[in-house]
């Protein structure tokens, strides 16, 4: 039997004012970061504040707690995104198993460096200090970073080199874990320094047995000033067989770097503390200014920023030379804003 044509209109226009995402099934869709840092505050605030269950996806994120399992769970195939820092882009590209960035969540390093406040105390180090001496006091020293091979670890093994010295000979660089073991680490005396992204660093300081040693977030290492570092990594054949999904996801996070950037302190704060725990205000007040000086709005992948992590890792001997620029990044799945 044939509806009245009044019942009919009346239906069509209902559905067309439904969202389309309320119409169809979420995506369900899996993303791997490798620590709960501000670093990856976008991802996090992106799934908090409801921007991918906006674009009709229910995100699942898995923090894999440092670098190295979370691009092992991307190739494998177990998760469709990851974001993570940029030496498994270029490293598993010369392995022959090619990933794609198609977003810079961070324009600089996001790894800052603290050090044990007796062991700066002695020698004569400040946070005033000039990076090139504060480079050569580390010779005899024991820095931590979360784990071998992961980019707090590179980081640091960058810096000994910096300073004419040797890593592992001049300089211990090990593996302590991330965050709470950390700040153990550093406080027990087992290490001297420490290499994390926010708030570990802001933890340290406040709790008065710390100072901060280098702060790359807020661009103090010029070396290190345009840096392609937290990326959004997906499998190129994962993006072209599914464009529009992540279109969805980066646009997601852009939104949450634009709510970032953007929205004041106070009104970020419930956010902040919903993720991270009831930290102190005033600790996630500074770790924030610090992510919001490393954040580029557009997303945008720069070439330079790709040489510069090239040449940190071709320096202590992860990458054996550099890779064309446009070989591993693809910004077209951006949203211009």
């Amino acid at each position: 039997m044939r509806l009245p044509r009044l019942v009919a209109a009346a239906i069509a226009i209902a559905g067309a004012s439904i969202p389309q995402a309320a119409r169809s099934q979420p995506v369900d869709l899996r993303i791997t970061i490798p620590v709960k840092a501000l670093l990856y505050y976008p991802v996090l605030a992106a799934k908090d504040l409801g921007y991918f269950a906006e674009e009709g996806i229910n995100m699942d994120i898995v923090v894999t707690q440092g670098d190295g399992p979370d691009v092992d769970a991307l190739i494998a195939g177990s998760v469709q995104f990851a974001a993570t820092t940029p030496n498994r882009l270029m490293t598993a590209y010369e392995q022959g198993k090619p990933l794609l960035g198609i977003m810079t969540i961070s324009k600089r390093i996001a790894v800052n460096c603290f050090m044990n406040k007796e062991k700066a105390d002695a020698l004569g180090v400040s946070e005033d200090t000039a990076i090139a001496e504060k480079l050569q006091k580390l010779r005899g020293l024991t820095i931590g970073g979360t784990r071998p091979g992961a980019f707090t670890n590179l980081l640091a093994a960058d810096y000994v080199k910096r300073a004419g010295m040797v890593p592992q000979q001049d300089v211990k660089v090990i593996g302590v874990g991330a965050g709470p073991a950390m700040l153990a680490a550093l406080e027990n005396k087992q290490i001297d320094v420490g290499c994390i992204a926010s708030p570990t660093p802001e933890i340290a300081v406040s709790r008065g047995k710390s100072i901060m040693l280098i702060n790359n977030t807020r661009g103090q290492d010029p070396e290190f000033d345009e840096f392609l570092f937290s990326v959004l990594y997906v499998r190129p054949e994962y993006a072209k067989t599914n464009p529009d999904v992540v279109r969805k996801v980066v646009r997601s996070l852009q939104k949450a770097n634009a709510f970032i950037i953007d929205t004041p302190f106070a009104q970020q704060l419930p956010v902040l503390q919903r993720i991270f725990g009831e930290l102190d205000p005033a600790i996630l007040r500074e770790a924030l200014i610090n992510t919001q000086s490393g954040i580029e709005p557009s997303g945008r992948i720069s070439q330079h920023s790709v040489e510069a992590a090239e040449k940190l890792l071709i320096s202590v001997g992860s990458l054996s030379k550099p890779i064309p620029w446009k070989a591993i990044t693809d910004n077209a799945f951006l949203t211009k804003r």
